[in-house]
């Protein structure tokens, strides 16, 4: 869904490099006053958050964090509030960022802890009746995860200390996560950054040799040593863009839509074409995609589709601001000048400034969509699904589910994509995100946000959704192979 976002944001870190800011020159409340105006004003989707019959409850949440502000005194508590605000909205394309590289009141925790002195006390206090505790890796760090000290403040349950590191920000001895128990081995957790500031998230036990930090990824278990079965090549590709095979199924991973070219997705379509064509059904799995460029699915499709498809008309809204912004976005996206850009693009930066300061359109309706080809194979297409796909993920599943061909798997996506094009607005010490456009003209009457696109089978959470795709797919070729003798 990010269309322009990518030239955006290449302008944004220029920006940032030639003019860093000083943490120390930031009021919270300063901030803060910035970031509601700078909402109130801008935001594409304001109008749909806050109406009459939901104002008095916004006014007080945001009078309420309005004093908090005011009391703030560090940065990372007033990042806190500020994220504390946009939680209203309920809408992950906005967001706060830190200005600059610099860490937000760096946290550094010491605990004096050797390899040897926690093995010692692994055995000694019987950590093995507790599979989270032990030794563990991913990327630069090495660390160990033990019982926190009683009298530690806050009162964490467990904390995981840097035994190696290649990182030379950090040492041995750092407190690099803090655990929370939830229930089982469910935890929320306090991740410390490469540079020393605080990721508030959340992690998983999937297995006993793996720790799943979300937001970071997974973390393997070093010691004890844990008996591992050999993974298949799926589940060790799972994050590249591939396609394989499960018994002459095709299986096409899409893990994201922003790290490769379209000419990339283009290329492992065009390798596989013949067997793909050939095939009953295949299985495309979005699942964690959290979007990018439609452009990047766009060699997918004619496999998928049966014919045009309809779409929405997207909106803009164009506040004083956002139209400046976005006839920058769109002048740069072409490689020209404002100036430019006015005279070569006539007819669109007049659309832009005619429209001045109104939720604009280009239609009402709905447009057709359509691709140079449609293939008739594979008779059938699974596509995988799950609550974190986000945005152009889930503008792919919008189009693609439009197809007789096509049956959805999972759960509900994120419910991220009625606003997009997010603009970075400068608030001293913090960076505020907002999207400046909108999906479609309806979107009062027909959101997608917060709630997502439903799948066609709902598959939790818990079970293998790949195996049961596959399964329901073979039986419902079958069942269909029989109607049609029968008929």
């Amino acid at each position: 869904m990010y269309i322009i976002l990518k030239s955006l944001f290449t302008i944004y870190l220029a920006i940032a490099i030639i003019s860093p800011l000083q943490a120390q020159d930031c009021q919270c409340i300063e901030a803060y006053e910035k970031a509601v105006n700078a909402y109130e004003e801008n935001y594409s989707l304001f109008i749909y958050k806050v109406t009459t019959e939901n104002r008095d409850l916004y006014e007080a949440h945001k009078t309420l964090l309005r004093d908090k502000a005011n009391e703030t005194t560090n940065l990372r508590d007033c990042k806190a509030v500020l994220e504390q605000y946009l939680q209203f909205f309920r809408d992950e394309h906005n967001y706060i960022i830190d200005s600059g590289n610099q860490a937000i009141d760096p946290y550094i925790e010491n605990v004096e802890l050797t390899e040897k002195q926690f093995k010692k006390n692994y055995k000694k206090e019987s950590y093995n009746l507790n599979p989270l505790l032990g030794i563990w890796k991913r990327g630069s760090y090495t660390i160990a995860i033990m019982p926190s000290n009683n009298n530690s403040k806050p009162k964490r349950d467990f904390v995981g200390v840097v035994l190696e590191s290649s990182n030379t920000n950090w040492q041995k001895g750092q407190v690099k996560l803090e655990l929370y128990s939830n229930f089982g081995t469910s935890y929320q957790i306090n991740y410390m950054m490469g540079n020393h500031s605080i990721q508030k998230t959340s992690g998983n036990q999937t297995s006993i040799g793996i720790l799943n930090i979300e937001k970071i990824g997974e973390w393997e278990k070093l010691w004890p040593e844990v008996k591992k079965k050999k993974p298949s090549e799926i589940e060790r590709k799972f994050d590249q863009f591939h396609l394989s095979y499960i018994d002459e199924i095709p299986y096409l991973r899409l893990p994201d839509f922003y790290s490769v070219e379209p000419a990339y997705v283009d290329s492992i379509m065009k390798a596989n074409h013949d067997r793909i064509l050939k095939s009953d059904f295949m299985v495309v799995d979005i699942r964690g995609n959290t979007g990018g460029s439609d452009a990047t699915y766009f060699p997918v499709l004619p496999y998928l589709l049966m014919g045009p498809i309809t779409l929405p008309f997207n909106g803009f809204w164009l506040s004083e601001e956002n139209t400046e912004y976005l006839i920058n976005a769109f002048a740069a996206s072409n490689e020209l000048t404002v100036e430019e850009y006015a005279v070569q693009e006539k007819e669109e930066y007049e659309m832009f400034i005619k429209n001045k300061g109104t939720a604009y359109f280009k239609g009402t309706g709905t447009w057709t969509f359509t691709t140079d080809t449609i293939y008739n194979g594979p008779k059938k297409v699974i596509v995988l699904i799950d609550e974190e796909v986000y945005s152009s993920g889930e503008t792919f599943v919008y189009r693609v589910n439009q197809s007789d061909k096509v049956v959805v798997y999972g759960q509900n996506t994120a419910g991220v994509v009625d606003g997009f094009n997010g603009f970075h607005l400068d608030l001293g010490c913090f960076t505020a995100v907002y999207p400046t456009s909108y999906r479609a003209p309806d979107i009062k009457e027909n959101p997608i946000d917060p709630y997502g696109i439903a799948p066609d089978v709902y598959v939790s959470e818990k079970e293998d959704v790949l195996a049961y795709a596959i399964k329901h797919m073979t039986q419902l070729l079958k069942n269909v192979s029989s109607q049609q003798k029968h008929n």
